[in-house]
């Protein structure tokens, strides 16, 4: 009952992103009837070189985010921990206890860190690689730090890759019944596969709400985009590309609904 009635609060509380920055595009396109920007503005995140304050934030993300996938997986003992069947027993039913044990909780903040890392640093580099080619176009990035950059980004991409085959090889150890196989094709299906009916649920429930969200950030990302040829330069793939995506997105929800009733 409860669930029914804070459902359209939730509801409410997701539209106001979307009605926040649908009201930011129309407030912003009609100041610019009467305003005219700066045609000298900036929008490069420059500080000294070309795009040096965007590569420096993510280097400081990757940075961030191994050190932190190091410790916690520094922290989660090599060998996984036997739980006594008898403090089991004597949990007291009246108080919340967590069903994993602080070791668990450690080796999955680094399985998440570990994959915040690898997708960071592959932006890097794609970026870099990006850089890199279009550096004829660009007056402000030598070539020292368009190579240095691409150099730091390579280092960045074996880091993280060598770190999250710690992390898988340290999670395969701690659940073998249901162990990653890198060398499979379809690595994550094979692993679902393997899940109980409970984790199962967690995952329907945690994918059902990362569609939510994929959708809410699809829509802002489109209104950023739109603020951005106002303020800048017309961006017309950009736009496209995050229309096919939400479309591809959509698509596959109503797929999966369709074949689920079928069944």
């Amino acid at each position: 009952m409860n669930q029914t009635v804070n459902s359209p609060s939730k509801k409410k509380k997701m539209r106001l992103p979307i009605y926040a920055a649908c009201g930011a595009v129309i407030g912003f396109m009609t100041s610019s009837l009467f305003q005219k920007m700066p045609s000298d503005l900036n929008w490069t995140l420059s500080i000294y070189y070309d795009y040096d304050l965007l590569f420096a934030l993510i280097a400081l993300i990757v940075l961030v985010t191994t050190i932190w996938n190091s410790i916690s997986l520094a922290l989660t003992p090599s060998v996984r921990p036997e739980v006594d069947e008898a403090d089991d027993l004597d949990l007291d039913p009246d108080q919340n206890h967590s069903l994993i044990t602080p070791a668990e909780r450690s080796l999955g903040h680094a399985m998440m860190l570990s994959s915040f890392g690898v997708i960071t640093a592959f932006a890097w580099i794609a970026l870099a690689m990006a850089l890199y080619e279009s550096s004829n176009h660009l007056s402000h990035s030598p070539d020292y730090f368009i190579i240095g950059n691409l150099v730091a980004a390579c280092i960045s991409i074996i880091l993280v890759v060598t770190l999250q085959y710690l992390t898988i090889k340290r999670y395969n150890r701690y659940f073998p019944d249901r162990a990653l196989d890198l060398d499979s094709l379809n690595t994550k299906k094979d692993h679902f596969e393997k899940l109980d009916e409970g984790e199962k649920w967690i995952v329907y429930r945690a994918a059902y709400r990362s569609f939510q969200m994929m959708n809410l950030l699809l829509g802002i990302g489109m209104a950023s985009l739109v603020v951005y040829s106002v303020l800048y330069r017309f961006a017309a793939f950009p736009i496209v590309l995050l229309t096919v995506i939400w479309l591809i997105n959509i698509g596959v929800y109503f797929r999966e609904t369709y074949r689920a009733q079928k069944q």
